[in-house]
């Protein structure tokens, strides 16, 4: 099943944290986990693809391969957006709290990981659309 942002909130239960206007695109804003963080600003006009159960097991072994911290926090991040920004992608992890929602742990460079290539082939990210 190909899933996006738009209908992957509204079928999964998740929601982002707030929309603002911004010139001339819509923002979303996802909230950082760790108190204090900044949030995380997306336009809706960013390519996106959210990972299946597979794909986001094999991602967080690699993180874990890579980065030794991941690794010591010991936890799984329940869903992994792959998100392009500007020129780049990148990884989210995201946890689900249960009073405030939907909210992002860690963000990873994806040329980091040499499937990368392979997944957007796959996923084919694409950025909301008005009817998702």
């Amino acid at each position: 099943m190909d899933l996006r942002l738009g209908c992957t909130a509204a079928t999964a239960g998740l929601a982002w944290a707030s929309i603002a206007i911004a010139q001339p695109a819509v923002e979303l804003e996802l909230p950082s986990c760790v108190a204090g963080s900044p949030p995380l600003r997306v336009s809706s006009s960013a390519e996106q693809a959210w990972l299946q159960a597979a794909d986001r097991r094999h991602f967080h072994e690699a993180a874990q391969a890579r980065y030794a911290l991941y690794q010591r926090s010991g936890t799984e991040a329940p869903q992994v957006l792959m998100l392009r920004r500007g020129r780049h992608w990148q990884y989210v992890t995201l946890l689900r709290r249960a009073a405030s929602g939907l909210c992002f742990t860690a963000v990873f460079a994806a040329d980091r990981f040499d499937f990368t290539a392979e997944w957007i082939a796959k996923y084919k990210p694409r950025a909301i659309q008005p009817d998702d």
